[in-house]
């Protein structure tokens, strides 16, 4: 019951975790997009000084929103990548020692017909002393998949830092300035900013 019911869980958990990166992906395409693509035309500044608008805008957004979410969701994807490459391997490495043992079997015991064969393998996994097949054994990667989650759980609060520190989690309505070429203080002016917030 309790094998069933991990199977069961990491199921459901990658299910989970591939409709939250999923949703992830489909909110910053489908909402951040449109709502960011026209963010530096739309900043308006009350000065004609020629490139103060540029800078104030630099000033005030230093990355892209659009591109900074974008990395943040790739960069949750790696992890899950190099756990998956390592389960793979882990698996194939596995696959090749199972097929040594019945292999092994085969010349030991003169066994000839694929129902033997199969026997063979059902014992060698089950009672794992059949062929030498001693270290052999139910492949575990909890380890790994804790590992895998405190990655994520670690990049995950690395970039909301990052983001409230170069954007903080409101978007003001003005948004002063003053850094050259800028000849005085320059009030700007953010579209949408309430629903940039939300």
């Amino acid at each position: 019951a309790l094998t069933l019911f991990l199977a069961f869980h990491s199921l459901v958990g990658k299910i989970w975790l591939m409709l939250i990166l999923l949703l992830r992906m489909t909110v910053v395409v489908l909402a951040g997009y449109p709502l960011y693509q026209d963010e530096q035309e739309r900043f308006v500044c009350n000065t004609l000084q020629p490139g103060c608008s540029n800078v104030c805008y630099d000033l005030f957004s230093p990355v892209s929103h659009f591109r900074f979410w974008l990395i943040h969701t790739v960069s949750l994807l790696l992890p899950y990548a190099a756990f998956s490459i390592y389960v793979s391997h882990k698996v194939a490495l596995y696959i090749v020692k199972m097929h040594c043992v019945v292999e092994e079997g085969k010349r030991n015991k003169g066994l000839s017909s694929p129902k033997d064969v199969k026997g063979l393998c059902r014992s060698a996994v089950v009672n794992r002393v059949d062929c030498g097949a001693d270290n052999l054994s139910v492949l575990n990667f909890s380890g790994a998949y804790t590992i895998h989650l405190f990655i994520r759980t670690l990049l995950e609060v690395a970039f909301g830092a990052v983001q409230y520190f170069l954007f903080g989690f409101s978007v003001p309505d003005r948004f002063s300035c003053y850094h050259s070429p800028c000849t005085s203080t320059v009030d700007c002016y953010i579209s949408r900013p309430t629903e940039k917030s939300i």
